[in-house]
């Protein structure tokens, strides 16, 4: 319609266009600050990636030392894609919906990081190339195939508007803050025996929290799901 001359949006699409204002980054960080459930949310989906950064870079570190020739360590790093993609499909095929299932949810939460202390322990006690290798295969693997569906399954009890806001944020800032944090740490060793001497301590630490976190995410999305309660409408409480 026009009102003096001047074409008016309905009442309806300027609402939409003022809510659509709001949304952007702060708007995530006001949502993880507001609810526990999703600072839960933010630690199951960034802890793994602290560890992971401190763990490739120490693989990477090894490659320099064990081969002398980049066309070796690009034939090293292709079995490493082949192995780690395989691992992924195989255990996406036949075992992520076997696990979720079978155990619930907040098993399958915990076991990652519980998965992921063996592999720390391993590689502080057998520092090689080769044990590295195989460690970033199982890690990346589980990562894969059973930590990200999880984390998925974890926006379910959410609004859409939530979902939206809290997730972006997660995936693009959360992520990658991981990332940097997980570097940070690396610089502060320059020989490779103060980084794994160093960094597994901070590493077990670093999942000793992480178990807490998603021990009790998963317990609180099992609380949401059985009480009906969908974070952001009206009715759901600060309590998630």
């Amino acid at each position: 319609r026009r009102v003096h001359g001047v074409k008016a949006f309905p009442r309806s699409r300027e609402v939409a266009m003022q809510k659509k204002q709001q949304t952007g980054m702060i708007e995530g960080v006001k949502l993880l600050a507001k609810h526990r459930y999703l600072l839960g949310v933010f630690g199951v989906a960034t802890f793994y990636e602290v560890i992971g950064t401190i763990l490739d870079y120490q693989f990477k570190f090894q490659l320099d030392s064990a081969f002398h020739s980049a066309e070796d360590v690009a034939a090293y790093m292709g079995s490493f894609g082949q192995w780690s993609n395989s691992l992924t499909f195989i255990f996406s095929l036949l075992g992520t919906g076997f696990f979720i299932n079978h155990f619930g949810l907040t098993w399958c939460l915990v076991l990652f990081p519980l998965s992921i202390v063996l592999v720390i322990l391993y590689v502080w006690a057998n520092p090689s190339v080769h044990v590295l290798f195989y460690a970033m295969v199982v890690i990346k693997g589980l990562s894969y195939a059973l930590n990200n569906p999880c984390k998925e399954i974890l926006y379910i009890p959410t609004t859409k508007d939530v979902k939206f806001k809290a997730k972006s944020w997660i995936d693009m800032f959360g992520g990658r803050g991981a990332k940097a944090l997980g570097s940070l740490i690396n610089a502060q060793f320059k020989t490779h025996v103060a980084l794994i001497s160093y960094t597994a301590p901070i590493n077990l630490v670093i999942v000793a929290i992480w178990t807490s976190v998603a021990l009790y995410t998963g317990r609180t999305n099992q609380r949401m799901v059985e009480n009906n309660i969908v974070l952001g409408e009206a009715k759901s409480t600060d309590v998630v």
